[in-house]
């Protein structure tokens, strides 16, 4: 085992990994706990005389936390080896998971800069990738990738991950024929945590001959997941979102366009039964809105799809005098469509021009016109009708909105002003 796993190291980090940096091996920083695994994969470093610092997050959040960083500090003394210890004194505020994962990650990233380091190797292992990928399907989630990936970016740090074949169980052992200290995470032993349960009531049963098989299945899982998830950027990139085109594809296809779809756009990460219940939605006929969180709505209207925000986007510009200028909601010409075209006059300033609001109407020729009667006549969707530009007077009036035209008062056929959408 021993040359099996040296071997297999070697192979994995110089053969797939420095060949993409300079002839010159670069400096790697190592993320050490104390524990067997990354304390093998440390032994594995100094064996072939890589370039490390290591890098010790001590939270101090349990009695041994002290214990381990002293037993990681000793070795490293011992061997010569850079060492970079950072105490966590900031109270965790919320899930302490999350936040000992942000801190962790900010001191990598400080440290790469520091060194100049390629990235940071991590010790997770075989049963790790099998915990995530149980630990995936027990919450229905949809990751970017089932299980952990060999190589990564969190937090803007390289990840990589070069002992995803071995076991928890191998690496003690290689531990134990090289005599490398490692200390135990008490932490570790409660079902607390999911991750502990899973480990403790699953993965810890299964035999060898199950673990690879396991993974053999989430490695064909990977590559169609990867597979569908191109499919949905293409389809995404072409769509007009249109919910004929979409309900035309397979359930498979339409759940991996839908969750790419608000994962990208609303940068959320929403359960399979978030979008199951989505999809079936889209499928009726009719009008309305889905909820998907606390501002953001998906909006179904005249068989299109649209993301908008509840409480809608707001913007009022105020002009003392006429002047041409140009906004992201709309541009002031001097030339332009009959339609688009009003003629102000001194009395009219200051002029506002801001977003259609609940309530607003404009006199026409023909009568008081209700600008959501005009929408909705018109099927203008509800996301652009949250920014419609409308203009109004001094007085308070409204006397200009877009695509409808002008009041009577301010039509004549030298609009000296016009308003382009």
């Amino acid at each position: 085992m021993e040359s099996f796993l040296l071997a297999k190291f070697f192979f994995f980090l110089y053969n797939e990994h420095m060949e993409k940096a300079n002839e010159k091996a670069k400096c790697w920083i190592v993320a050490v706990s104390g524990g067997s695994d990354s304390m093998a994969l440390l032994h594995m470093c100094m064996v072939h005389h890589l370039p490390i610092v290591v890098a010790h997050m001590n939270y101090q959040k349990r009695a041994t936390a002290q214990r381990d960083m002293e037993g990681v500090q000793a070795f490293c003394d011992k061997h010569h080896i850079p060492l970079e210890i950072r105490l966590q004194e900031e109270t965790c505020q919320g899930n302490f998971q999350a936040f000992a994962r942000a801190k962790r990650y900010r001191f990598f990233h400080e440290l790469i800069e520091k060194y100049h380091a390629e990235g940071v190797l991590v010790a997770h292992q075989l049963d790790d990738h099998l915990e995530t990928y149980l630990m995936q399907k027990e919450k229905g989630a949809m990751a970017e990738t089932f299980g952990l990936k060999a190589e990564t970016e969190i937090f803007g740090c390289r990840i990589v991950r070069p002992l995803l074949s071995q076991t928890k169980q191998q690496l003690e052992e290689y531990c134990y024929l090289h005599h490398v200290p490692f200390w135990v995470d008490e932490s570790n032993l409660s079902d607390a945590y999911t991750r502990n349960r899973i480990r403790h009531t699953q993965v810890a049963a299964l035999s060898m001959e199950t673990k690879q098989t396991l993974a053999s299945e989430i490695k064909e899982k990977n590559a169609r997941h990867r597979e569908l998830q191109e499919m949905a950027r293409h389809f995404l990139m072409n769509w007009s979102y249109d919910c004929a085109s979409l309900c035309q594809r397979s359930k498979q296809e339409q759940f991996y366009i839908l969750f790419q779809w608000l994962h990208e756009s609303c940068d959320i990460t929403p359960s399979k039964k978030t979008i199951q219940a989505l999809g079936i939605w889209i499928a009726q006929t009719g009008n309305g809105s889905w909820s998907i969180k606390d501002h953001d709505m998906v909006r179904k209207e005249y068989g299109k799809l649209s993301l908008i925000k509840r409480d809608g986007e707001s913007y009022s510009y105020s002009l003392s005098h006429l002047k041409y200028i140009e906004t992201p909601y709309f541009r002031l010409r001097d030339h332009g469509e009959v339609i688009e075209g009003v003629t102000l006059s001194k009395s009219d300033f200051p002029l506002v021009i801001r977003n259609a609001q609940a309530g607003d109407a404009i006199t026409l020729r023909f009568g008081t016109k209700k600008i959501s009667r005009w929408f909705i006549d018109r099927k203008i969707p509800l996301e652009q009708r949250r920014t419609w530009p409308v203009m109004v007077n001094a007085a308070g009036k409204i006397i200009f909105v877009s695509k409808i035209g002008c009041d009577i008062a301010h039509f004549s056929n030298n609009p000296n002003v016009f308003v382009l959408k």
